[in-house]
C-alpha cells in the first residue's frame, strides 16, 4: 500500500493536518520511487499542494528532514524491539537466563525484520543523511528504545544470568552489532535476492549462534531451543513505519 493510500489523500487535495509529520511519510514513499538524490522539497509541496514556504517552516532544508526520518527510523526499530518482548516476556517468567537469550534473540530479529521491511530508509539511516551527517547526533544510550542501547541490556542480562562471563561481556557490542548490521546490509543490498524468506532467516539463525557462541554461550543457546517450545514466525508484528 502507498503512503498516500493509508493518508486517504489523493495526490493534490491536502489540507490541515500534521505538516510535519505527512511529509516524513511522503517522503519515504518518494524515497522508495526515486532515492534519497531523487527528489527535493520542493517536489514534495507540490505533491501536498502546499507552498515551499510551508514546508520551509518546519524544515531549512532537505537535509534536515532526512535526519529527523532517520531518528524516527531508530525509534521504530527499537519500538519492534519492545514489542517482540513483550510478547516472549509471559513465557519466560521465572527462567532468567532464558530471558536473557530471548531478549536478545528479539533484538536480533527486529533488527533484520527492520531492514527487509524498510530497506530504502535503512539504507538511508545509515548513509550521509542519517549517521554519517556531521549533524548526526546519537541518540542517549542510556535508555531504550535505542537500538545500541538495548543490546547492551541484552549482553548485561547475559552477564547477570552467568550465560557469559565478565571478560566476554566486556566490549561485547562491537562484534555482535557488526555481525547483525552486517548481515541485514547484505539482505537490504541484494545479495540474497535469490533466497527465500526462510533462506534470509536461516542465515540471521547462524548469526546469532555463532555470536552467542563465541561469547562461550552455546550451552544455553541448546537449553533455550530445547526449552522454549513456542516459534515465533519472522515478520509476525510487521513493522511501525509504513512499507516502502
Amino acid at each position: 500500500m502507498k503512503v498516500r493510500d493509508l493518508l486517504q489523500l489523493p495526490r493534490c487535495a491536502y489540507h490541515r493536518g500534521d505538516l510535519p509529520k505527512d511529509l516524513k511519510r511522503l517522503a519515504l514513499e518518494l524515497i522508495a520511487e526515486h532515492g534519497v538524490e531523487g527528489f527535493s522539497l520542493r517536489q514534495a509541496a507540490a505533491r501536498l499542494c502546499v507552498t515551499p514556504s510551508a514546508i520551509y517552516r518546519h524544515f531549512a532544508d532537505k537535509s534536515q528532514l532526512l535526519n529527523a526520518l532517520a531518528g524516527d527510523g531508530f525509534d521504530a526499530m527499537g519500538a519492534l524491539w519492545l514489542q517482540r518482548l513483550a510478547l516472549i516476556d509471559p513465557l519466560l517468567k521465572g527462567k532468567p537466563v532464558l530471558r536473557s537469550l530471548a531478549n536478545f534473540s528479539a533484538g536480533a530479529d527486529a533488527y533484520f525484520q527492520f531492514g527487509l521491511d524498510h530497506p530504502a530508509l535503512f539504507q538511508m539511516m545509515f548513509g550521509p543523511f542519517g549517521t554519517g551527517a556531521l549533524s548526526w547526533v546519537a541518540p542517549p544510550t542510556d535508555k531504550p528504545p535505542h537500538p545500541y542501547a538495548m543490546l547492551g541490556q541484552a549482553l548485561d542480562g547475559l552477564r547477570e544470568g552467568k550465560v557469559i562471563t565478565e571478560n566476554a561481556r566486556a566490549g561485547a557490542e562491537v562484534g555482535a552489532f557488526a555481525a547483525i548490521h552486517g548481515l541485514t546490509c547484505l539482505a537490504v543490498s541484494g545479495v540474497f535476492k535469490d533466497l527465500s524468506e526462510a533462506q534470509k532467516w536461516q542465515r540471521l539463525d547462524l548469526v546469532k549462534n555463532n555470536v552467542l557462541g563465541g561469547l562461550m554461550a552455546w550451552e544455553e543457546v541448546h537449553k533455550l531451543k530445547a526449552e522454549l517450545h513456542l516459534e515465533i514466525q519472522p515478520g509476525f508484528l510487521g513493522s511501525p513505519l509504513p512499507h516502502v
